[in-house]
């Protein structure tokens, strides 16, 4: 089917309860950079939480590269506030600190020793829950799709279920956010939406604790990365997509 209608298809995915989504066990979310985990999953993570079942993350890249102009955030700065900011906005969610694997940004791999690396990195973090939950493969940005790479490989060695959630992909709502999109997907989704609007709040605060990436706080840095307010409706929305075979 065509791309473009992959994701607008998906949103007509049943509306689900947690239990439905994921049934028994825990969940690893692989966060490409620091916010990715709180823009896809927020939900799901706080949700988890709440429901007192484990959650962790992994947040695959340092995220040093959003804003690489800046004179006062060069990289290792830079890094280390994302950093913080990703321990806030898991805390918010009521989920432990992530595993930071600090790959650079922009050069998560897809193959060679780093790869097989971030793969025994991931197995070794999932271990004793049932679940991992990735960005999937559609995303335009490339450590997007090296994340999904590693999350398949690691679950089919581990034997564990693999969920794919948008983030960068939701080109009939926005389509500045996915400028270069697959031409077609091998079949249309299959997968559930996730009700967190009982989370949408928990949701929207860990988000905004990535202040780095919603507010100007980089100040000499005017054409670094931002979420906008319109990428922020798209992503912050009462349900959250997870797809079963997403790429």
């Amino acid at each position: 089917m065509r791309a473009s209608d992959f994701l607008r298809e998906a949103e007509a995915l049943p509306l689900v309860p947690l239990e439905a989504l994921v049934p028994e066990g825990g969940v690893l979310v692989l966060a490409p950079h620091p916010d990715d985990e709180s823009l896809g999953c927020g939900g799901l993570l706080a949700a988890m939480a709440a429901a007192g079942r484990p959650a962790r993350v992994v947040v695959m890249s340092d995220g040093a590269g959003s804003h690489p102009n800046s004179r006062t955030h060069p990289g290792p700065v830079l890094r280390e506030l994302r950093r913080e900011e990703a321990i806030e906005a898991t805390e918010e969610l009521g989920v432990p600190p992530p595993l930071f694997l600090d790959l650079p940004d922009g050069d998560v791999p897809v193959a060679g020793t780093r790869f097989e690396e971030a793969v025994l990195a991931v197995i070794a973090a999932a271990e004793g829950l049932g679940t991992i939950a990735a960005t999937i493969g559609l995303d335009p940005h490339k450590d997007h799709e090296a994340t999904w790479a590693i999350a398949k490989e690691a679950a089919g060695r581990a034997g564990l279920r693999l969920l794919g959630y948008p983030v960068w992909s939701w080109r009939h709502l926005y389509p500045a956010m996915a400028p270069v999109a697959p031409a077609e997907v091998p079949a249309p989704p299959r997968g559930m939406r996730l009700d967190v609007s009982a989370q949408l709040e928990t949701k929207r605060r860990a988000v905004m604790a990535h202040r780095s990436q919603v507010t100007r706080l980089i100040e000499d840095d005017p054409s670094g990365f931002i979420l906008s307010p319109a990428v922020l409706s798209v992503l912050v929305r009462p349900f959250e997509v997870y797809l079963e075979e997403a790429a």
